[in-house]
């Protein structure tokens, strides 16, 4: 890697394990956005720690909904469900993370103030041998906004009209007559 400014006395909590492309793994599963679920992965101490790193990421603000209130961790682990491969790199970052708030604030990740979600985050990103920060905060914007309420939320806010980007606009009538003196000219190019 070019450069690479991980640090080379981070603990992994299973010691031997490989990097893994997750950007690969998730390519193979299809998990729809917006749709009430559970968690297929995760128990509920985990699940509630991914909440809060995903609302860390994507807080709320104004009318717009914390990503951990719209189904973002939930998401994550339909992924991780998929991508068995990826259970592992997801149980070690929240099982990391859980212990850098207790070794660095003496309490539980989810009990911490959003400046220590903050603190805790970037002491494991800049530890995270696996890639998993980038894998977290990737599917959390992915969860996040594609969601339909963000997407309305978002349309009222800025006028972006989300379905144009698959779907076209009309275009205004094109008045062919402006092109007859360019039709008329020989062309400036040569066959070859």
């Amino acid at each position: 890697m070019a450069y690479d400014w991980r640090k080379e006395e981070y603990e992994v909590t299973r010691p031997g394990r490989t990097r893994i492309d997750y950007r690969l793994e998730i390519g193979r599963a299809l998990v729809p956005i917006g749709v009430e679920r559970g968690f297929a992965v995760l128990d509920p101490d985990r699940a509630e720690l991914l909440r809060a790193w995903v609302s860390a990421i994507i807080p709320a603000n104004g009318d717009r909904p914390a990503a951990g209130e719209v189904g973002a961790a939930e998401y994550i682990d339909a992924i991780v469900f998929l991508t068995p491969r990826l259970r592992g790199v997801l149980l070690d970052a929240i099982d990391m993370v859980e212990r850098l708030a207790a070794e660095r604030l003496a309490r539980h990740f989810v009990g911490c103030s959003p400046p220590e979600h903050t603190t805790i985050l970037e002491a494991f990103e800049a530890n995270d041998p696996l890639d998993a920060f980038p894998m977290v905060r990737d599917l959390t914007y992915e969860a996040y906004y594609a969601h339909p309420r963000v997407l309305e939320i978002l349309r009222r806010e800025t006028g972006w009209h989300y379905e144009v980007a698959f779907s076209g606009s009309e275009l205004e009538p094109f008045d062919e007559a402006l092109l007859t003196r360019v039709r008329s000219v020989p062309p400036r190019y040569r066959n070859v």
